[in-house]
C-alpha cells in the first residue's frame, strides 16, 4: 500500500492494518486490495522479485468473495482518497458516477521499459485488465476500466517525447557537470576553512597553556620574591651574629690581657 493512501487514511482518523494473506482478514472490517498498473509495478520495483504478481491479488480476491469479506479494489495509480475514505467510514454510502482521478502521463523511458516488460510477459497485462474489469474496481470510481494501457504507454514514449526527455537528461547532465565545477572552489575553499579551523584550535589549545604557564611563573615569580626576602632577613641576622662574636673575639682577647698582667 503506498505511503500517500495510508498517511490519508490515518489523517482521517483511520487505523488501517497492512495485511499480506487471507488468513489474516477481518470479514466485519472494510478491507482495501490495493494494486498498482503495470508501469506503476515496474517502476517502483527495485527488482524482478519485488514486482506485482496480478495473478496472486486475483487470487486472493477470489477467497475474499468466497468469505463473504467486505472489499473493494483500488488501482493505486488511479484512485480518490476521499472516495475511499468516505467508503471505509460507511460500507453503504453511494459513489459518485463522476470521475475526477485519472492516470498520471507516464515518464517516457519509464513507459518504454514497461512495454519492453509487458512484450515480454504479456500475461500480466492480461491479469491487469481482469483486475480492472472487476466489478469492485474501476466502476467503483466511476472510471472506465484502463484497459488500454499499452496504449498510454506508446503514447508516452513517442519519438517526440523521448527526444524532448532526452534532451532534457542531457541539459540537467550538463547542470550537474557545471554545478560540480562550480562547488569544486567552494569544496577548496570549505578544506582550507577547516585546516585554519584545526589551526585555531590548535593555537587555542597552545594558548591556553601559555596562560596556565603564565601564571606558574606568577607563582614561581612570587615564591621568588618570598625567598629572597628570607634570605635578606638571614643575611642581617648573619651580619649580626658576625658582629656579636667578633665582639665576644675582642672581649675574650681583653680579658685574657689582663688576666695575663693579674697573674705577673
Amino acid at each position: 500500500m503506498s505511503n500517500g493512501l495510508l498517511q490519508g487514511l490515518r489523517n482521517a482518523s483511520l487505523s488501517p492494518l497492512l495485511i499480506y494473506d487471507c488468513n489474516s482478514v477481518d470479514v466485519e472490517l472494510p478491507t482495501l486490495v490495493v494494486y498498482p498498473d503495470p508501469l506503476g509495478s515496474f517502476c517502483c520495483a527495485s527488482s524482478a522479485r519485488e514486482i506485482i504478481n496480478y495473478e496472486q491479488v486475483l487470487s486472493f480476491v477470489s477467497v475474499m468473495e468466497r468469505f463473504g469479506c467486505n472489499f473493494r479494489l483500488v488501482n493505486i495509480n488511479c484512485s480518490s482518497l476521499p472516495k475511499l475514505i468516505a467508503w471505509c467510514v460507511d460500507l453503504r454510502a453511494p459513489f459518485s458516477e463522476e470521475c475526477t482521478h485519472y492516470f498520471t502521463n507516464p515518464e517516457p523511458f519509464g513507459a518504454l521499459h514497461a512495454l519492453d516488460w509487458l512484450r515480454m510477459h504479456p500475461e500480466q497485462n492480461q491479469l491487469y485488465q481482469a483486475l480492472e474489469s472487476h466489478p469492485l474496481a474501476a466502476a467503483l470510481d466511476g472510471r472506465p476500466p484502463d484497459l488500454d494501457c499499452l496504449g498510454r504507454y506508446r503514447q508516452a514514449a513517442n519519438l517526440d517525447a523521448l527526444l524532448a526527455a532526452r534532451q532534457e537528461q542531457a541539459a540537467l547532465e550538463a547542470d550537474l557537470v557545471e554545478l560540480a565545477q562550480q562547488l569544486q572552489p567552494l569544496q577548496q575553499q570549505q578544506l582550507e576553512a577547516l585546516a585554519l579551523r584545526e589551526q585555531l584550535a590548535l593555537l587555542q589549545g597552545r594558548l591556553q597553556q601559555a596562560d596556565v604557564l603564565q601564571e606558574r611563573c606568577s607563582e614561581l615569580q612570587l615564591s621568588l620574591q618570598a625567598q629572597q626576602l628570607d634570605l635578606e632577613q638571614l643575611a642581617r641576622r648573619l651580619a649580626l651574629l658576625e658582629q656579636l662574636v667578633s665582639s665576644s673575639s675582642e672581649a675574650s682577647l681583653r680579658l685574657q690581657s689582663r688576666l695575663a698582667q693579674a697573674l705577673a
